[in-house]
């Protein structure tokens, strides 16, 4: 059946509200991670650099601040934040390239931010500590969309504000960075940044000079 173009209008309408609630009100706003609970990440950021968990990102594999287990772990979420929207125009590059845009927007973030969010990804790494948040017990690269789903809706209905503004502070990073990629702009209707249009300069118009005999001065 083909679209029609008020079911394409809904569409957008539908995609646009979607990515209105991914974007925050503001850059304070963005990521809150002290309010999720620094204590318990603490605990679980303790944890996992005890049993051997928690490493340093390998300069060599082009990524500022995700490591293996992390970027691991983002990639599983994509499909199920995106939801049907996914794998889209960007078809077998899709983890990849949203993972890089991940990478360097939570690189932007302050020390602190960065901080909170590497004990969160540690504490979500351990497969006791993933399973008692709500987590899959197998890893993340080995769990369907399914359970990553059931994942993020049981941190979304929790009754605890550290899961709650953990789900929110995921949704948001892989939506914008989803959709802040040129081949997404159409499925919510952006038509993209402006471009700036060179103006050529003006011309100006020739002087005329007037003949003296018309010049309406009488001889001498």
């Amino acid at each position: 059946m083909s679209n029609t173009p008020q079911h394409s209008s809904n569409k957008t309408e539908r995609l646009s509200e979607q990515f209105a609630q991914a974007v925050p009100t503001s850059r304070r706003g963005f990521l809150k991670f002290g309010l999720m609970g620094s204590a318990a990440l603490t605990v679980a950021g303790t944890t996992a650099t005890l049993t051997g968990c928690s490493s340093q990102p390998d300069p060599s594999s082009g990524f500022k601040i995700l490591r293996p287990q992390d970027r691991e772990f983002l990639a599983a979420l994509i499909p199920a934040v995106v939801g049907s929207a996914y794998p889209g125009e960007l078809a077998e590059k899709a983890k990849e390239r949203t993972v890089r845009q991940l990478d360097g927007l939570i690189y932007t973030l302050n020390e602190f931010n960065q901080k909170q969010m590497v004990q969160l990804f540690d504490a979500l790494s351990i497969a006791p500590i993933r399973f008692a948040m709500g987590g899959p017990w197998v890893r993340w690269q080995e769990a369907s969309v399914d359970q990553v789903n059931d994942f993020l809706v049981s941190w979304r209905d929790s009754s605890l504000q550290l899961k709650r503004m953990g789900y929110v502070s995921l949704a948001k990073l892989v939506g914008i960075c989803w959709y802040a990629q040129p081949e997404n702009y159409a499925s919510i209707g952006y038509p993209g940044p402006p471009t700036k249009i060179p103006v050529e300069p003006v011309k100006k118009a020739p002087v005329i000079s007037t003949p003296e005999s018309l010049s309406g001065e009488a001889d001498v």
